[in-house]
């Protein structure tokens, strides 16, 4: 599973699993408390649920007995997912919300997706347990894997990233002054939370996080300025428009490729994967083998 797949699977799944934990939540209250008032009228969290329910239920409850099946038949099959891989996919995933330690991550990821890191570590076993469980009987050779790896260099190559951060003034004048400062030895955050006028990055310091030269939006002569320029400098001032900017290089990570043998397990995944014919016809087989009954019925 690559870092692209396994993010976009986890934000897709998400929207049905956050439906399941509030459905629990509610259900669990001692009592049904009021979700909500409108003019003389309340709606009671029975209603909301009972909404829920009839709207989603079938998709929510189909996806839970997914769940359940293919932790399930991971387990009597001695299927386990590789700590390494978890590992790896939460520093990349840590690193694209641009948190540096796992306090920083969990109230990111409750900020803007309103999860955990144990429900997001759950999501990403789930999914290579069920590529792992679908894939057994497909075979991907050696060869096969060398020509996919040959044939698309642009995925095996990290183009040049820098940590900017940076100081957003509106004139040129004011440029020049706070470069003035900065080679007096100002600080460069704090000179941005005072005088940055950008309203993204200012109370943060200018810290705009990781940044791909190659894929991002800055004006070709500030590419070009960034490219050469060594971590823990500062830029000159940059036109953008009607305002200037000074950027500072926090740190950088030079431009390499991926060595064959560091992706080839995951690219045999990623390629046995897309030879499956029908996820869904899998899954009802899945079912079938471990036993699902629906309110007493097998489901159809």
């Amino acid at each position: 599973m690559t870092i692209g797949r396994g993010l976009w699977t986890f934000v897709g799944a998400l929207v049905v699993l956050l439906l399941v934990v509030s459905w629990s939540w509610s259900q669990s209250s001692g009592k049904m408390k009021t979700a909500a008032v409108v003019g003389k009228e309340t709606i009671s969290d029975a209603e909301w649920v009972a909404a829920l329910k009839q709207k989603y239920g079938q998709q929510v409850l189909q996806e839970m007995i997914n769940r359940k099946v293919v932790f399930q038949e991971a387990e009597r099959q001695g299927i386990t997912a590789d700590p390494k891989m978890l590992e790896k996919e939460l520093a990349q995933i840590r690193e694209s919300y641009g948190s540096e330690n796992d306090r920083d991550f969990e109230q990111a990821l409750m900020r803007q997706a309103g999860t955990t890191i144990e429900a997001l570590t759950q999501e990403i076993t789930y999914q290579w347990l069920l590529r792992e469980l679908a894939t057994q009987e497909i075979s991907v050779t050696e060869e096969q894997i060398q020509t996919f790896y040959n044939n698309n260099p642009e995925r095996f190559t990290q183009p040049l990233q820098v940590r900017l951060w940076q100081i957003v003034v509106a004139s040129k004048q004011e440029a020049d002054v706070v470069v003035k400062e900065l080679k007096q030895g100002a600080n460069f955050q704090t000179l941005a939370k005072e005088r940055s006028i950008d309203s993204l990055t200012a109370a943060s310091g200018g810290d705009m996080g990781w940044i791909s030269l190659e894929k991002s939006d800055l004006p070709d002569d500030a590419k070009a300025m960034l490219a050469d320029l060594s971590k823990g400098k500062n830029s000159s001032p940059v036109k953008q428009d009607d305002q200037y900017v000074i950027y500072h290089v926090a740190e950088r990570r030079e431009a390499k490729q991926t060595a064959f043998d560091q992706v080839k397990d995951d690219l045999r995944r990623e390629m046995a994967f897309a030879q499956v014919e029908s996820l869904d016809t899998f899954m009802e087989r899945l079912r079938e083998s471990v036993g699902v009954e629906i309110n007493g019925q097998m489901p159809h």
